[in-house]
């Protein structure tokens, strides 16, 4: 049993709570998928910054979209499953932290979450320039999340941070419990949990043990019933 008392839940949004990625969605509609695809494995692969590389090599790619384009995308990208059942029913502090505060406005409106972090794109007369700004492209995750602790009066140990990729490594190594939702290999030995498919329903379990979920309350907003027990 987990004695910690857990204040805060910092939670992902690409390919952790959003069954999607707002980057891909937005390379598709670009038609540069290939191109991001290359950079993004660079990334996976040769543990580069994924930040530097959304701001140099890839945002520039979406020059001339409208920010009216971007928001039906977002708002297009399903919650993965799980996602909304679970997310919603924490009962201490939640954080949106994820690459667009695009995204990260809908998440937080569709769970009700506290806090949300992350980068603006930069537009100009509703347009797209290429260019996008904001702690988490400057600083990163981790001293990101540093500055909302001090903030709230918060341990690291009190935090519990869920992520999927290189880019939340820096959470799952200041957070006091971490969940990983199938993790990409390089990622997968650094949180304390990692689970083989981005179901939110898997890490129920962790997440009650530590005192920061409304069982009761997933399974009434869950689509349909499910078994919630650990194997």
């Amino acid at each position: 049993m987990d004695d910690t008392t857990y204040e805060l839940v910092v939670f992902d949004g690409d390919e952790t709570l959003i069954d999607g990625d707002i980057v891909d969605a937005l390379a598709e509609h670009v038609g540069v998928t290939d191109e991001v695809e290359r950079v993004k494995t660079d990334v996976w692969e040769h543990d580069l910054d994924a930040m530097e590389a959304l701001s140099e090599q890839i945002f520039p790619l979406f020059e001339g979209v409208s920010a009216a384009e971007l928001e039906r995308l977002v708002q297009s990208l399903p919650f993965a499953p799980g996602a909304k059942a679970v997310a919603s029913n924490v009962t201490c502090q939640t954080a949106i932290f994820t690459a667009l505060t695009p995204l990260a406005d809908h998440i937080a409106d569709e769970l009700g979450f506290d806090w949300k972090r992350a980068n603006d794109p930069v537009v100009e007369d509703g347009i797209l320039t290429g260019e996008i700004r904001g702690d988490i492209i400057d600083r990163g995750k981790g001293p990101v999340l540093d500055d909302l602790l001090e903030q709230l009066g918060i341990d690291h140990d009190q935090v519990i941070a869920v992520g999927d990729g290189p880019h939340d490594i820096p959470l799952f190594e200041r957070a006091g419990f971490s969940i990983a939702m199938d993790p990409r290999p390089a990622v997968r030995d650094v949180p304390d949990v990692a689970t083989d498919e981005q179901n939110f329903f898997q890490i129920v379990p962790h997440l009650e043990e530590r005192g920061v979920l409304d069982v009761e309350g997933v399974q009434r907003n869950a689509d349909e019933p499910v078994d919630l027990t650990v194997d």
